[in-house]
């Protein structure tokens, strides 16, 4: 069987094989049955939750707790500038409604993709017929008829299969990523009794197996039917996500359902997920807020130090001895007067300003039809819009690489025969193309004898079972690579039928066809990177046919010139990023196969140590081969993998490929989509004892001494990161990886993926990280990232389900990280600070004109245009902005890496960057209520001699701020288009058209706060102070940046300076620095050494075979010896 995949929990492991629970239960099952039915659901909410959780959500953001406190003390009248009515509720109602509408549509796509899988039909035997029912009505004990290509939509028992022998054949991409085709077996017993469909109807049994697990490849349990009990094991166990292929139908009994199937157990719950930006901002708030605090402290004490000293002195005309309160409860009611003054600091239009930003930006990027693949008529889905920006600041790649960097296909491109290469670069035409071969070269000559031996061994050396099927000849293959292999000798003419009941491989060639006995099997492990078949000509020679990885099939060769030929055809073919094997046989005397084949047989015997026993007289027999030649097959790759790969390591990118695939077979996609080259050394950590594991990582730790400009590659296998992610060790191995561009981790679990994830996340702090992958196996990965990327593949919709967002191609990860997610953290780091920065220059004045009114709570401004100001006159030319603008063409952000330093380091938020604009926005604050109080508040207008009141200031305050404040859009945008500048002039006179309502043309009242402000905007225009201010002020704040700027600049020409512009290198950890720091010479003679044993050239051997996978299909078939050979 399928070795299988380590589990990283240890203590989950122990427990679940040393005190493993039981579940019973017998059939027919009572008719309350007890077990959970198999409805799944991967959406965060329902319902019933979908209040109290998005409002949990919502007041995580620590802007919104700040809204709520706010509204409570607007209730309190004492202190309330609103008439004690709590009149930020309404925003604040309206950002949660919004925010909850959006996370509300997102989470009913989950929703959607749960109902399709929970409404698929599957055929259930029911009152003596097969009736189809959902899946969600599928229940333990139920038993259920699978046809060809249906997914299984529960854990089964196998029953029986159309198969006379019980075999059937699944897929389990969806479960480890691997798409070669894996055997089950029905007992012997179940197969025989169901062989009469009509038993399933009243049969009776009793079932005893594990409690459900997450543990994928292990299951045992008894299964009893009248009195006959049969042992269950994973040969028998059936994985909903799998699918059945090259069978027709099996039967199955229902034994875990819903979300206790392995597939779900292993796939983590919806989390709500935060954007970096999101928690900088979060954090600046909480800064904001004690700044506010710390102003209104200052207000308040300075109004109770004046109230005490001059309350009595103005008690004639203020009366403050009557109506004011004690010195201490004085400076409390005034602390929170200012605090609800000084309420725009955080401004509540930025929530809701946010959130809709994102949304459209997700619009936009479903709508991108660079991210269209029309093949399968997929567009780019986004699931959280919360994390755009997020795209833009990605530090590591963590890539599944089945269905992900590859399309799961095998093509036999090129083979070496006596020391001579076959093969071009080119591609054969679509009419003479046959599946799994792409095969060109002319001067190929089909009669040389050894060209004849090595297709012959291709079409011989397999295990590979053919059915006719509609008249037409199908294999039916555990490995895609052997089907490559049987495919390239079926199009060089030596075409593979069948093997008969006598084991006889029949073989056709041109119009003949020739017989070979097949006598043993010895079949390819993840120990013995080979397999071998010994046969019988048609001429009585005994041949055995072997093929395998270089490092084991060159020791067992006869010396022969052809080897440096050949293997420097290896070393080419594996520069190419093909896959390759060795090819060799040698012919055995009938003596020596007979006394051989004796140990074989008792080796087969042994239930206990079979493997071991037959790898032990494989061993004997696989020796003193002669070199036919090796095969190289090419993994297709998806369109442009290494292009981006590429692009996104110039970018900064570290990616990690995380697979379950085998150690070679992760290099060689390595190096065929340039994530690996020739001149990397490989530092492999593969051993499965923790003390081994150490040393491996000491001796690449050592050989970075050697030489600074070499570039370094980590391959580790799953065991060994289950030893190297605990204690001391974890330490070792994030200073490895830091120092390598790539990691390879191969043979890992699902639930090993999201384990190294989350390491990062948690020994790499600030940096972000994104997880793609296609299959139900990358879902702990995926959910486990900062980000998560489903590929909407040929593997299902779980990975997507789960994912942020989901592409049809990897490819298309560029243009999603590149365009989508930089010009997102560009434009929502801008959006932020801006926000901030024109509600802090609304707010300053007021704290300025305090200076006037003994910081006593006078309010400056028309409650109505203040109220107002973030929804009418400061809000949809960011929105415009944040949506629209483009600094550089998109062709340019995805052809430039470089660009993607502007997120990934921050360039545009932090927090200085932040305080900067705050200072800027309480500088320019004070000057404009400076500049116009002391010019236009006290002087006589030109019209009826009337002095300009506080009111005539505020107006002209108020408008500066909003000029200003729209200003600064135009003045940090790129882009200008008609609608955004029309948009811009329309905010900035809507504040002049409500101010002349307010002041002009509705009568005076009390609730529209206009009585002191009546004719404020007519005395306001009459002015030439007006015009003055404004020009001097608005030229002050836009052009003193570009004056500096260019001023420097003609100083450094005029010098004649160089300008050289640098970029930021990231400081390297402390622990790096101790490690990598100046050796002494001993220790870099050390350091050498290391580095030559790591220094190996690549072969390119993958196979992706696995023991067990295909039926043992000489084990029925023993005879004696001389019955063998007759």
């Amino acid at each position: 069987m399928k070795d299988p995949l380590i589990e990283s929990d240890i203590s989950r492991r122990r427990a679940t094989t040393l005190v493993m629970s039981e579940r019973n239960f017998k059939i027919p099952l009572p008719e309350i049955n007890p077990f959970p039915f198999n409805k799944i659901s991967t959406s965060k909410y329902n319902c019933v939750t979908f209040l109290p959780k998005n409002l949990w959500f919502q007041f995580q953001k620590l802007a919104n707790v700040y809204f709520l406190v706010v509204a409570v003390l607007q209730a309190i009248p004492e202190i309330s500038v609103s008439g004690g009515v709590p009149n930020i509720l309404l925003p604040l109602g309206f950002v949660l409604t919004v925010s909850a509408i959006k996370d509300l549509l997102e989470d009913m796509k989950r929703k959607r993709s749960d109902n399709e899988e929970n409404n698929r039909l599957i055929k259930k035997r029911q009152n003596s017929q097969w009736v189809k029912i959902k899946w969600e009505q599928v229940k333990v004990g139920d038993v259920l008829f699978v046809s060809k290509d249906e997914y299984f939509p529960a854990d089964m028992i196998l029953l029986s299969s159309c198969d006379t022998k019980g075999i059937c054949y699944i897929e389990t991409k969806n479960l480890d990523g691997e798409t070669n085709l894996k055997h089950k077996l029905a007992n012997k017993s179940t197969q025989e009794y169901f062989s009469d469909p009509s038993k399933f109807d009243y049969f009776t049994c009793s079932v005893k197996c594990e409690d459900p697990n997450p543990m994928i490849y292990n299951f045992n349990g008894l299964l009893k039917i009248e009195g006959i009990t049969s042992a269950l094991s994973n040969e028998q166990f059936l994985l909903r996500g799998s699918s059945l292929k090259n069978t027709d139908w099996i039967a199955g009994l229902v034994v875990y359902t819903g979300h206790q199937t392995k597939i779900m157990l292993n796939s983590a719950k919806s989390r709500a997920k935060v954007s970096s930006l999101e928690s900088y901002m979060n954090r600046e708030v909480i800064y904001i807020f004690l700044l506010q605090l710390g102003i209104c402290v200052f207000c308040a004490s300075y109004y109770a130090i004046w109230y005490t000293d001059y309350k009595y002195e103005t008690d004639i005309y203020l009366d403050l001895t009557r109506t004011g309160h004690a010195d201490f409860v004085e400076f409390i009611v005034i602390f929170f007067t200012w605090t609800l003054i000084f309420t725009n600091f955080v401004p509540i239009s930025l929530i809701v300003t946010l959130e809709m930003v994102k949304f459209l930006q997700a619009v936009f990027i479903a709508w991108d039809l660079k991210l269209y693949y029309e093949p399968t008529d997929t567009p780019a889905g986004v699931q959280s819009s919360n994390l755009n920006e997020e795209l833009g600041q990605i530090n590591y790649v963590f890539s599944d690489k089945t269905g992900t960097l590859t399309c799961n296909v095998m093509e036999f491109r090129k083979f070496s025969v006596l020391g001579t290469s076959y093969g071009t670069d080119d591609h054969l035409d679509l009419q003479y193309k046959i599946p799994h071969v792409d095969f060109v070269d002319n001067s190929l000559d089909h009669s040389d004898p050894m060209i004849i031996e090595f297709m012959m061994h291709l079409a011989c050396c397999h295990t590979i079972i053919s059915e006719m099927k509609d008249g037409e000849l199908v294999y039916k293959a555990s490995s895609p690579d052997e089907l490559a292999l049987v495919n390239a000798a079926k199009f060089f003419g030596y075409e593979f039928i069948a093997r008969d009941q006598d084991m006889n491989i029949e073989i056709k060639i041109g119009e003949r066809k020739m017989h070979f006995k097949l006598l043993n099997v010895i079949e390819f492990t993840s120990d013995r990177k080979r397999m071998t078949v010994i046969v019988k000509n048609p001429d009585g020679k005994i041949k055995l046919l072997c093929k395998g990885a270089d490092s084991v099939i060159l020791p067992r060769l006869n010396q022969s010139d052809l080897i440096p030929k050949t293997w420097n055809h290896l070393e080419k073919y594996a520069n190419e990023g093909l896959r390759t094997l060795v090819i060799a046989s040698r012919e055995l005397s009938e003596s020596e196969y007979l006394a051989w084949n004796l140990k074989f047989e008792e080796a087969m015997q042994d239930i206990h140590h079979r493997e071991e026993k037959v790898n032990e007289v494989g061993e004997e027999i696989e020796q003193k081969l002669n070199l036919i030649g090796a095969t190289a097959i090419e993994d297709k790759l998806q369109d442009n993998v290494p292009s981006t790969i590429k692009a996104l390591r110039d970018a900064g990118v570290k990616i990690w490929v995380l697979t379950g695939d085998k150690v070679e077979t992760a290099v060689n996609i390595g190096f065929s989509c340039n994530l690996l080259t020739s001149e990397m050394v490989r530092i492999l950590v593969t051993s499965p004892k923790t003390q081994q594991v150490s040393e491996e990582l000491d001796r690449g730790i050592k050989s970075f001494g050697a030489n600074t400009d070499t570039h370094y590659a980590l391959v580790v296998s799953g065991e060994a990161l289950l030893k190297a992610m605990r204690g001391e060790l974890v330490k070792k191995l994030i200073l490895v990886t830091d120092k390598c561009n790539v990691v390879l981790a191969c043979r890992v679990s699902p639930q090993q993926k999201a384990d190294i994830v989350k390491m990062i996340r948690n020994n790499k702090i600030g940096a972000r990280t994104l997880s793609i992958g296609d299959g139900a196996n990358d879902v702990n990965m995926i959910t486990a990232a900062h980000v998560g990327v489903g590929i909407a593949g040929l593997e299902g919709a779980q990975a997507v389900r789960a994912s942020d967002y989901s592409v049809a191609q990897f490819s298309y990860l560029k243009r999603l990280m590149f365009v989508h997610g930089r010009e997102s953290y560009r434009k929502n780091a801008t959006l932020i600070c801006y926000n901030f920065y024109k509600n802090v220059l609304l707010v300053i004045p007021l704290f300025c004109y305090g200076i006037f009114s003994a910081y006593s709570g006078q309010i400056l401004y028309n409650t109505w245009t203040y109220q107002t100001f973030n929804i009418f006159f400061a809000s949809l030319p960011i929105v415009i902005y944040a949506l629209f603008d483009k600094e550089i063409s998109y062709k340019r952000l995805e052809g430039n890496p470089m660009h993607y330093l502007l997120g990934l380091k921050g360039r545009l938020f932090n927090t200085s960057i932040f305080w900067l604009w705050i200072l800027e926005a309480s500088l320019q604050g004070l000057a404009i209520t400076i500049v116009v109080m002391f010019s236009l508040c006290g002087e006589t207008s030109s019209i009826e001699g009337r002095t300009n009141s506080m009111w005539t200031g505020s107006a002209l305050i108020f408008a500066i701020v909003v000029i200003v404040a729209n200003g600064k859009v135009v003045e940090f945008s790129y882009s200008h288009y008609w609608f955004s500048l029309t948009i811009l002039s329309v905010s900035v006179l809507l504040y002049f058209f409500i101010l002349a309502i307010l002041t002009e043309w509705l009568p005076v009242s009390e609730w529209l706060d206009n009585y002191d402000s009546k004719g404020s905007l007519t005395q306001m225009f009459a002015d030439g102070n007006t015009y003055l201010c404004s020009i001097l002020l608005i030229f002050s704040f836009f052009f003193y940046k570009p004056l500096i700027t260019h001023t420097t600049m003609l100083i450094d020409l005029i010098r004649k300076k160089k300008i050289v512009m640098l970029e930021d290198e990231e400081l390297e950890d402390s622990d790096r620095e101790k490690a990598l720091q100046e050796l002494p010479l001993e220790e870099k003679v050390a350091a050498q050494i290391s580095l030559q044993k790591l220094s190996v050239k690549h072969t390119g051997f993958a196979f992706s075979g696995e023991a067990g996978h295909v039926p043992q299909i000489t084990e029925k078939y023993f005879r004696s010896s001389t019955e063998l050979l007759t």
